[in-house]
């Protein structure tokens, strides 16, 4: 389409006549050699329209091209970060930068509101103990009594008490010669946050810093799930590893103790190697083949768990002077992110590795988490397989039990109507006797038709019953 429109303005342009062309002036450079340059250009013809157009065009295509190349080196570059950060060091390296931007956002915002607040307290005390020193040379003198100066005093220290709960409420938790909101406890005020453990010893006070909680705590919160995610994997990784190298030491050593014990023979044990099966996605590490799912025992992984939990409460027994049981409860609501706030560690200089072992102790319950769905879905899916193959039995049983049926009641049908039949045949038959009986009775030559004796009788009605089934009229006949 595009050909044949410009195929068109061609053949129009060609047909239409020759407009004079308009007189455009041209300022001429003050330069005496490019104003000699550009009069001998328009002379020959050399410099025309065309030609400007197809040097705009070259630099719009060198534009372009300039534009589409930084535009793949800026994309490089993100995709290097990318898979720079996605890895569990980039993860950690971004967590703990975002942590030092968190501490420094946030003593920025609250430090100042908190010194405020222990400015007030500190002159409110010195104002009160003036205020106390002139009472007291006061009642000295006697210029007042005991009664006022017990109520002027109350006044004071009633007003000091108010000044102390307001700067509490506004930050101000520890004393006034120890500020709360230093880098470090502004760095574990952020740790606390997308941890989602919130110990809530200490917290924002000012409207800011509340925005910028919640600001923060929407970006932090999925980081962190992101790496202890990731954390928890590689743990699994570790553990798998370690789990199948010490199942081959085992082996190893169970061959060699047979091979002193002269079951194989040594070379053979030495020579064993077991080749490994690998496939286009086995990942293999040290040479073994270990997957990314969580299907380790679940008892190995909760006795880990135990075991770090033991060894952080003797860390922390020895570093804060705490009991056992509190060390271990401390742990325990920690890593479990309950957090309560009732006890907290109190040298800052510990915090570094207070954080590290409490992130570490939340990859471990991840693991464990983790494991356990796994466990919990591999024996729901062995139900659900057992649970069909014994409804799969039934419905067999059951559909033998009907055939079985159905073969029983042909059974009994048949057995119906042979009785059916023979109890026909029986009254057949002794129709037949009675109708016989009747004819021998009428064509007897004796003169008596009385009724017959009672000897007659009986054997007359004996014989029907005693006589078998099988037997015919004939016979009857010549037994009567």
């Amino acid at each position: 389409m595009a050909f044949f429109l410009r195929a068109m303005f061609h053949r129009k342009k060609r047909s239409s006549p020759k407009k004079p062309v308009p007189s455009v002036e041209v300022e001429l450079p003050e330069d005496d050699s490019a104003r000699a340059r550009l009069a001998n250009d328009l002379d020959d013809g050399s410099f025309t329209m065309e030609e400007e157009d197809a040097s705009g065009l070259a630099e719009g295509k060198d534009g372009k091209t300039a534009s589409k190349a930084c535009f793949l080196k800026i994309k490089k570059i993100l995709r290097t970060i990318y898979r720079a950060v996605s890895s569990v060091v980039g993860l950690l390296i971004l967590l703990a930068v975002y942590s030092v931007i968190g501490a420094v956002i946030f003593r920025a915002i609250e430090a100042p509101h908190e010194k405020e607040h222990r400015d007030n307290i500190t002159s409110n005390r010195e104002e009160t103990l003036e205020v106390l020193q002139e009472l007291s040379s006061n009642l000295s003198r006697g210029l007042v009594n005991q009664t006022q100066w017990n109520l002027m005093a109350k006044g004071l220290l009633l007003r000091y008490e108010e000044t102390v709960v307001i700067a509490q409420k506004n930050g101000v938790v520890n004393s006034t010669s120890t500020p709360t909101w230093t880098f470090w406890q502004s760095m574990f005020f952020c740790g606390t946050i997308y941890t989602t453990i919130g110990y809530g010893h200490i917290a924002p006070s000012t409207d800011l810093g509340r925005m910028m909680t919640m600001v923060y705590a929407a970006i932090g919160i999925p980081l962190a799930l992101v790496c202890l995610a990731d954390l928890g994997k590689h743990f699994t990784l570790g553990l798998k590893l370690l789990w199948a190298f010490s199942r081959r030491y085992c082996n190893c050593c169970k061959k060699m103790r047979n091979a002193r014990r002269g079951k194989y023979a040594t070379d053979d044990v030495e020579g064993d190697t077991k080749t490994i099966d690998i496939k286009p996605g086995d990942k293999v590490y040290y040479g073994y083949k270990i997957d990314d799912e969580f299907n380790i025992p679940i008892s190995v992984a909760v006795g880990i768990l135990v075991l770090y939990i033991f060894l952080g409460a003797f860390m922390y027994a020895l570093w804060e002077r705490w009991s056992f049981l509190e060390s271990f409860y401390f742990v325990f609501i920690s890593i479990s992110t309950i957090g309560f706030g009732d006890v907290l560690p109190a040298h800052p200089k510990f915090f570094l590795l207070s954080s590290v072992y409490v992130f570490i102790g939340l990859s471990l319950v991840s693991m464990c988490v983790n494991v356990a769905i796994e466990f919990f879905s591999k024996t729901i899916d062995k139900a659900k397989v057992n649970i069909d193959r014994a409804k799969t039995k039934a419905k067999e049983k059951a559909k033998e039990a009907k055939e079985k049926m159905h073969e029983v009641s042909k059974t009994i049908d048949r057995a119906k109507d042979r009785a059916k039949e023979r109890v026909t045949e029986a009254r057949d038959r002794v129709t037949d006797f009675a109708h016989v009986k009747r004819r021998s009775t009428r064509d007897s030559p004796s003169s008596n038709r009385g009724s017959p004796s009672s000897d007659d009788v009986k054997s007359e009605t004996a014989t029907p019953k005693s006589s078998p089934i099988t037997e015919t009229p004939e016979e009857t006949h010549t037994t009567t």
